[in-house]
């Protein structure tokens, strides 16, 4: 895409972080994957989302979280460090400008209790039970729940060989995740939604099928941000 630029910033004892950046900066999102989620790709959301957003003055960030094709210990410690790394380098390139949070699943536990100028936005954030049981049918102890491994997760089914590394961070989630976290949630028509303000969707996972809800759901914040950016729209 012309004038927009891709590329990595290092990070001290963590992996970089990914930018993407247009020409002219009107907004910055900031991304924190669900634990297995990799961060680009054909199939990565984010990675789409960065492109489509970057047409309409979005930069965003995403960090590359313990799990996925990082080559960080799979550790809360280390997630949490990544993501105060995203969200340095978030502000930085805003300059002042709104700065949106977008977190999927367990990653929702990452979010800041509080955030300004910009907003909050879970996408599917699992309750402190879900990643429980998720954590559960990942360390083998129990049946998987497809609800709660898409919400934790990302994904409807466990392979316990890929996904069984990330439980550290499911257990961490748990425990943040007893209070809500995020201004805006997205999440399925079933659920009952935690945040004042919700966008709901047909499936469990929006993420988890169709290309074209993905791509929906893109354009869809893509004509929030503006609105997000002021607080008095909330609600």
């Amino acid at each position: 895409m012309s004038g927009v630029e891709r590329y990595l910033i290092p990070v001290a004892k963590s992996d970089p972080v990914l930018v993407t950046r247009p020409e002219t900066v009107r907004h910055v999102v900031a991304f924190f994957p669900a634990p297995t989620e990799p961060r680009s790709g054909r199939f990565g959301a984010f990675a789409q989302w960065a492109k489509l957003w970057a047409g309409r003055g979005v930069a965003s960030v995403v960090s590359d979280l313990p799990g996925g094709d990082s080559t960080e210990e799979v550790e809360p410690v280390h997630w949490a460090r990544q993501a105060a790394a995203v969200v340095e380098q978030a502000h930085r390139l805003a300059d002042g400008r709104p700065v949106h949070l977008l977190a999927r699943g367990a990653a929702t536990a990452l979010l800041p209790v509080t955030h300004e100028p910009g907003v909050r936005i879970g996408l599917s954030p699992p309750t402190t039970e879900e990643c429980r049981q998720a954590l559960t049918a990942l360390s083998g102890n129990g049946p998987a729940d497809a609800d709660s491994l898409a919400c934790a997760i990302g994904l409807r089914e466990a392979d316990l060989d890929l996904d069984r590394s990330v439980a550290p961070l499911l257990d961490w989630a748990a425990d943040q995740l007893t209070e809500v976290r995020w201004d805006l949630e997205l999440h399925a028509g079933h659920r009952a939604p935690r945040a004042a303000s919700a966008l709901v969707f047909s499936d469990v996972d929006p993420l988890a099928r169709l290309e074209v809800t993905r791509v929906g759901i893109g354009h869809v914040l893509a004509g929030l941000f503006d609105e997000l950016a002021d607080t008095a729209n909330w609600g």
